[in-house]
């Protein structure tokens, strides 16, 4: 799988029709645009691109056809106007558990860098990792990820950057899971010794408008 990151700022005074555009259209139904999940989100904080679109696709070549050349996906088309100030990411998903979004209200990206040598380790750990999470209270999706935006140039880099994405019933609960401490590991499991300092960004889910009953 990949998770595609779409980092944004909405042209002012269309937050609005976006939003309804997400909740009516892609967020009803993702499998329907080839996409495994997606999580539509705005930043609980006024810092950096404030909106943001994970898509998980079902592998390299779902992504490829599912993103224009720009890499914005193609479900998000009829609103390109209205995006400004972009930024992709792309990640190989070396582990996972849930990609359900009923429930979820926060959505949280750690990101930082790792050796690029250790990169092997931090995925056989990031897989140990999401087991020990599975069970956390509040916890509905852990996708962990090492960037492949530029292959050539994560084999020539020291360093490798990597996600782990989360999402979260309440607040209160994922701020029990750090500690408090919001740019912190949870739980001490986000391998810590492995990475240098990281970067936690938190957001608000946008929720699909439930169709007729």
């Amino acid at each position: 799988m990949i998770a595609h990151l779409l980092e944004y700022r909405v042209v002012l005074g269309h937050e609005a029709e976006l939003g309804g555009f997400l909740r009516n259209g892609p967020l009803l139904a993702p499998r329907q645009h080839g996409a495994e999940a997606l999580f539509a989100a705005r930043r609980l904080s006024k810092r950096g691109r404030e909106s943001v679109a994970v898509t998980v696709w079902r592998g390299a070549g779902a992504c490829d056809l599912g993103t224009d050349d720009t890499g914005v996906p193609i479900y998000l088309a009829p609103m390109l106007p209205v995006l400004g100030d972009r930024a992709v990411s792309r990640y190989r998903v070396v582990a996972s558990n849930g990609l359900g979004q009923l429930g979820a209200r926060v959505l949280r990206l750690y990101r930082t860098s790792i050796a690029t040598g250790a990169v092997e380790q931090w995925e056989q750990r990031a897989l140990e990792s999401a087991g020990q999470l599975a069970s956390t209270e509040g916890l509905l999706t852990i996708v962990a990820g090492v960037q492949i935006d530029s292959e050539e140039a994560v084999r020539q880099a020291e360093e490798t950057c990597v996600v782990v994405m989360t999402t979260w019933t309440e607040w209160d609960l994922l701020l029990a899971a750090t500690g408090g401490r919001l740019n912190s590991a949870l739980l001490d499991t986000e391998l810590v010794d492995l990475e240098t300092p990281a970067n936690a960004d938190h957001y608000e889910l946008i929720e699909a408008e439930p169709g007729p009953g």
